[in-house]
């Protein structure tokens, strides 16, 4: 009876390590890595909609060149064809010349958008935080998660208030500049000063709504605190 209650307690003795070992990991199972998850998602959403993006504007411009090119060259060997044919005369020479220049000009401008959009890098956010994504600890991991997710809201949300600033900046030193021609040529302040304000209302109305539209970031920041107080909550 004695080896009996002997090797049962030394069985239990034995167990307190591995029973202590097992805590952490079920702490941390019963810890959903909620910020984690909407960072790695966000991550790869991000890179696809920006590639898909940028494969569209590539289209998008190289085809507009390509198709001012093509103008410029038709009107240019073709365009005396092509006027006589409509209106019994050849297209006039000046006329002609400053189309096929425009064309041209407009082609290369398309063109060279098109090579600047290409050569812009796409944010690649698994590389630039590849610390996060390497993380072995699930719970180091998911603090790591929420800093980044708290400093693209913070991001988000000073971009905000700087395109509102530039966005009321502009055009009221439009309407400075205006007003001090105006006074240089001996006219009132405020003869085109209305003038300046209204054509650039729309830029102070972009400007007034992008100060209250939050960011995709502070909108998924704000999706992880609802989250996390949800869970915790129904966990209580």
């Amino acid at each position: 009876m004695r080896r009996v209650l002997s090797s049962i307690l030394i069985a239990c003795l034995c167990s307190i390590p591995i029973l202590a070992q097992s805590l952490p990991l079920r702490s941390s199972e019963n810890k959903p890595q909620i910020a984690y998850r909407l960072f790695s998602t966000w991550a790869d959403n991000y890179m696809t909609e920006a590639k898909r993006g940028k494969a569209i504007g590539e289209t998008i411009l190289y085809g507009g060149g390509a198709m001012l090119l093509g103008g410029a060259a038709l009107t240019w060997y073709g365009g005396d064809s092509i006027s006589h044919d409509l209106y019994g005369a050849p297209m006039d020479g000046a006329f002609k010349n400053n189309l096929t220049l425009g064309l041209g000009i407009g082609a290369a401008s398309f063109l060279t958008l098109g090579m600047i959009v290409a050569s812009v890098p796409i944010k690649d956010y698994r590389a630039i935080y590849a610390d996060v994504f390497a993380e072995t600890d699930p719970e180091v991991q998911e603090a790591m998660a929420v800093s980044v997710l708290r400093y693209q809201a913070d991001k988000g949300k000073e971009s905000r208030i700087v395109s509102f600033i530039t966005g009321l900046a502009v055009p009221l030193a439009a309407a400075a500049i205006t007003g001090s021609i105006d006074i240089a040529q001996g006219k009132s302040w405020s003869d085109g000063l209305l003038t300046s304000l209204k054509g650039s209302s729309w830029c102070m109305g972009f400007s007034v709504l992008s100060l209250f539209q939050k960011t995709p970031q502070e909108r998924l920041y704000e999706r992880y605190l609802t989250t996390r107080d949800a869970l915790y909550s129904a966990a209580k």
